[in-house]
């Protein structure tokens, strides 16, 4: 009796120890609090609708007392049911499901609840309540541990009453003297022995085979469910009809068909990998856990409940630097709605969605009354809760929502509310360059205006969303002095496009609209009517553009009407806001600027170097691809993704790689800055030197392609813009080397401690170049190096990089007759291909600068039969790398003359 009357106290505890508790936290308490039957009914008919086109500010207030009652609800039902489960004295409460298992998070919060929680805060396992019927979830099988009595097995009486529940409605049981169970995706003989454990008889199907869920008591669900369309909604409708629902995940890996389960439930299954790189707290109940402990880690609707009452002060005193709890509820919710939507569920059609349908109206309510950057987090800590709620709390896929009239700070212009929109859908064919991306629809969405898209040709799965950012700002950690600069996730969701019909899209903060894809065959098109929406600054060169649309476009830019100017290229796409591009563009003409400099210079010369089939193969390239047998074009030579580069927000520094590689500039299609992280996202192994660590590593393999495009665009546009490759240290290097007064191996490895163990990247990029002025000297039959001919060393470089990784072949093809296979290091791999292509046997080369060789890659290249290159240098002047045609041919056969620039 004591311990149930501790576990009583602890659930009152919980249930009114947020947002106020008092009599509205009883059992008797109405869903619609203290509104007034008036409020009631706008209300209802507004959730209806979908809209709050029938209500005024003065329901903002009534909207969250029914909110704040119905949350207290949700909340008493379920810290019951986790009471119930727990409500046995003496309960082993420690459990460990190890690595070998998945996270089971909420879904949605007004079915779901966590029934236990690591220590690290992930889900283990949790439960469910619908209609009439009850669901449990466990991230691993623990179900057979039970019935085997092989692992945890101080488990089982908790999970004893976790399964009595689910199935009976009361933790204590007892449970019926037969059970009918029907199992899909789980053995069935596994239930049979784990119900014998349990005293019962029972009786099993196969749901894959009979339809006799109907008839069932409970349902087995495992990792092997067969994945349907209608899994999800077929697994709600169980519940509702008062059946019970299990859920065991086998492994730490995905399971289409048990997140359509684990959804029917409200809840979610984790992401790759699951709790395989999870740490043991991470996926563990330790011995210190009290009772309280876990009943405060289930009731994750107190929170919101203290963020609804909180939002409705006048004179909240909040630190939110120090309590997150409230922000954290908001962003909860937030996540519950992206997952819902993001799955093509009608928030306002479905009843399990009832309190987010009254969140998501109040939003829309407050938000036309926000103005960014006004809001300090310090001194008006509830205007910032209620400012950081309209933010989160957001409905796409529907035709009605608001705006804040002021703008959306730096994200939007206020302008751009008035833009004019299509009133007759439009065709447009949008280019698909890979399987799986997004892309730019060329189309904008209007802040506040519904757009309504259909898919008239195209395959894979489809989605729309507005712009593609991996980073936003974020208010809570912004500079207070800034104020709440722009909405906290200006975005919107990824919304699926129906297979037939219009789907119909709006959003608060506007935005380029993006089409997501995956399944779909690259090279081709998708065709989609699309209406409610504007013309903004794109520029589309993955198909032909007339100089109407590029006037159009640059007409756009310049009225400086809608925030983002966009453009698509084969292989890269940039999006940046007005500012930015003005900013970057500076005097120059916008074509100038998107054609000449950001794809003829940036995009262009990167590929170039990496041999991407998408730019033209030149004179030499061709003519040594086809003597020497190789496949220099087509599918194997694809760029192999679209690089998107997004000009707002860095997510880390002042530039940062990634796709998309994000910035706090314009994106520049001649400065250093992009090409090297473009680099950083195309950079092949052969430019990958590591040597016991050491070498040219990370952030020095990227700029070699960095310098490729200086040295393009100084041969092209005279534009030199530095970005060192250090040919006079690197002779230095050599010089001193050879006054080293070691032969041999030793004075290889002297030099290798030299070059590649020191510091200094710029020399170590270098040699590439170098070997590239060989090529031009012996290959191009130059006297002088060009610029045209470095760079074809590099397209063939990496075109054969490719070749060998995916189409290998033994034999003198690729220079590697005496390697059964293509495993091979970085740098001995340059050495035979780069051998092949300049036509000389380069290993007195390759010992001048510190390389070791094996005698396997030695004897592949005297295989070859070509002549062994003597060691000679091409010098450089300081602030001239990029200048190849100045330089000077150094002979170091017998001597090491001095550097003559």
């Amino acid at each position: 009796m004591k311990y149930q009357a501790l576990l009583s106290t602890l659930i009152l505890a919980l249930m009114t120890g947020c947002g106020g508790g008092g009599s509205d936290s009883s059992s008797t308490a109405s869903s619609t609090g203290s509104v007034s039957s008036n409020d009631a009914a706008l209300i209802a008919t507004a959730v209806k609708n979908g809209s709050v086109a029938g209500l005024s500010t003065a329901q903002r207030e009534p909207l969250l007392q029914q909110a704040l009652a119905l949350a207290k609800r949700y909340q008493q039902q379920q810290n019951a049911a986790l009471g119930d489960i727990y409500g046995a004295a003496n309960l082993d409460l420690t459990l460990n499901i190890g690595k070998n298992s998945n996270l089971i998070g909420i879904g949605l919060s007004t079915i779901a609840s966590p029934l236990i929680t690591s220590d690290e805060g992930r889900g283990m396992a949790a439960i469910a309540q619908y209609g009439k019927g009850r669901g449990l979830a466990y991230g691993a099988d623990v179900l057979s541990w039970m019935a085997a009595q092989s692992t945890e097995s101080q488990h089982y009486p908790l999970f004893n009453r976790a399964f009595n529940w689910v199935l009976t409605g009361k933790a204590a049981g007892p449970l019926p003297a037969t059970v009918k169970f029907a199992t899909a995706g789980y053995d069935a003989k596994t239930v049979t022995k784990l119900l014998s454990r349990m005293g019962t008889a029972a009786t099993g199907c196969d749901l894959a085979v009979s339809s006799c869920g109907q008839d069932a008591d409970v349902l087995i669900y495992g990792g092997a469910v067969k994945d349907e369309a209608a899994l999800a909604s077929q697994v709600r409708n169980y519940l509702n009809s008062g059946k019970a629902v299990i859920y065991m995940h086998p492994n730490w890996g995905d399971s289409a068909g048990g997140r359509k389960v684990l959804q029917g439930l409200g809840m979610s299954l984790g992401g790759y990998g699951g709790n395989y790189f999870a740490s043991t707290a991470g996926t563990s109940v330790g011995s210190g856990r009290t009772l309280s402990d876990v009943l405060k880690a289930g009731d994750k609707m107190s929170p919101l409940v203290q963020a609804i009452s909180q939002m409705s002060s006048s004179s909240l005193s909040l630190d939110l630097s120090k309590d997150s709890a409230s922000t954290d509820a908001i962003t909860a919710l937030h996540n519950e709605l992206a997952t819902q939507q993001s799955a093509g569920v009608d928030i306002f059609a479905e009843p399990v969605s009832d309190l987010h349908q009254l969140l998501v109206l109040w939003a829309d309510l407050y938000r036309p009354d926000i103005v960014y950057g006004k809001i300090n987090r310090e001194t008006q800590p509830a205007e910032f809760l209620r400012t950081y709620a309209a933010d989160s709390w957001l409905v796409f896929n529907r035709a009605s929502t608001t705006v804040a009239k002021a703008g959306q700070g730096d994200f939007m212009p206020v302008a751009a509310q008035s833009l004019p929109v299509s009133s007759s859908a439009e065709t447009i064919e949008v280019t698909i360059a890979q399987t799986d991306g997004t892309t730019a629809i060329g189309r904008a969405a209007v802040p506040g205006q519904p757009l309504y898209i259909e898919v008239s040709g195209g395959n894979g799965k489809l989605a729309v969303q507005t712009n593609y950012l991996r980073t936003w700002g974020n208010p809570l950690v912004d500079a207070v002095s800034e104020g709440y600069k722009r909405p906290r996730r200006p975005h919107s969701f990824s919304i699926p496009l129906k297979t037939s019909g219009e789907t119909v899209f709006v959003t608060p903060s506007g935005g380029p609209l993006y089409l997501n894809y995956s399944g779909a065959t690259p090279g081709q098109s998708v065709t989609l009517k699309i209406r409610g929406t504007a013309k903004y600054a794109h520029f589309d060169f993955t198909k032909p553009q007339s100089d109407a649309e590029v006037n159009e476009a640059v007409a756009a830019l310049n009225r400086k009407d809608f925030g983002w100017q966009t453009a698509k290229f084969t292989g890269g796409e940039i999006q940046q806001t007005v500012a930015y591009a003005i900013e970057a563009m500076g005097s120059l003409d916008p074509k100038v600027y998107i054609v000449d400099q950001i794809k003829g210079m940036l995009f262009d010369s990167n590929h170039i170097a990496n041999g991407y089939s998408n730019m033209p193969m030149s004179s030499n390239v061709a003519t040594f691809c086809t003597s020497a047998g190789w496949t220099c074009d087509g599918s194997v030579h694809r760029a192999p993704g679209v690089q998107h580069f997004v000009g707002w927000i860095a997510a880390c520094g002042y530039l940062c790689s990634g796709n998309p590689s994000d910035g706090y500039a314009g994106i520049s299609g001649t400065g250093w800055g992009h090409a090297h992280e473009l680099g950083h996202n195309t950079v092949q192994r052969v430019m990958h030197i590591e040597l016991n660590g050491k070498g040219c590593l990370v952030e020095c393999d990227n700029n070699i392609l960095a310098s490729t495009h200086m040295m393009r665009q100084f041969a092209l546009i005279g534009l030199d813009n530095g970005h060192i490759t250090d040919h006079p240290a690197l002779y230095q290097y050599i010089v001193e080397n050879r006054k080293s007064g070691k032969t041999g191996e030793a004075q290889r490895a002297d030099m290798e401690a030299r070059l590649w163990g020191g510091e200094s990247q710029d020399p170590m990029r270098a040699v590439h170049f170098q070997l590239a002025f060989l090529f031009s000297k012996y290959r191009a039959k130059e006297a002088v190096p060009s610029m045209q001919a470095s760079m074809d060393y590099f397209t063939l470089l990496t075109k054969a990089d490719r070749l060998v990784s995916k189409e290998w072949a033994a034999g003198n093809k690729y220079g590697m007759s005496r390697y059964a296979n293509n495993t091979i290091s970085n740098h001995e791999l340059l050495y035979v291909l780069s051998s092949k292509i300049i036509g000389q046997d380069v290993r007195k080369i390759f010992a001048m600068y510190g390389l070791p060789l094996s005698q396997m890659a030695l004897d592949s290249v005297a295989d070859l039969q070509l002549p062994v290159a003597t060691e000679q240098f091409y010098a450089l002047a300081q602030k001239k790398f990029n200048q190849v045609s100045t330089g000077k041919w150094l002979d170091l056969s017998a001597t090491s003359p001095a550097y003559p620039l």
